[in-house]
C-alpha cells in the first residue's frame, strides 16, 4: 500500500498547505507564532508564507492589542476546504499516517 505521507510530498508543499488547513481547523484566533508551532516552521518561514498568502487575498491580518491575527478571505477558506479534502482522501490509503493529525 502507498504511504500517504509520500503521497502528500509529491503533490503538496507542505508547510504552507499545512498553514492554511491549520487555519480553517482552528476557528478560533490564529497568529503566526501558534501556527509555526503547530506546523513545525520556523516563525520566520510562517511570517513569509503568510504575507505570500495575503498578497494573493488568501488571509488577511487584524490587530488585536499586540497580536496580529490571521484569518481566511473567502478565496482562502475555499482553498484550504479543498486542500483538507484531498488530505482526505489521502488519509484513506493509510489513515495512521496523516500530517492533519501530526500537525
Amino acid at each position: 500500500m502507498s504511504d500517504p505521507e509520500e503521497i502528500e510530498k509529491l503533490f503538496l508543499k507542505n508547510k504552507p498547505v499545512k498553514i492554511i488547513v491549520k487555519i480553517r481547523m482552528q476557528r478560533d484566533e490564529n497568529y503566526a507564532l501558534q501556527l509555526s508551532k503547530e506546523v513545525d516552521a520556523t516563525y520566520s518561514h510562517t511570517v513569509k508564507v503568510l504575507q505570500n498568502m495575503e498578497e494573493h487575498d488568501l488571509v488577511k491580518f487584524k490587530r488585536e492589542g499586540r497580536k496580529k491575527i490571521v484569518e481566511l478571505t473567502e478565496d482562502g477558506e475555499r482553498i484550504a476546504k479543498a486542500f483538507k479534502e484531498v488530505y482526505d482522501e489521502i488519509e484513506k490509503t493509510d489513515g495512521e499516517n496523516s500530517i492533519i493529525r501530526r500537525a
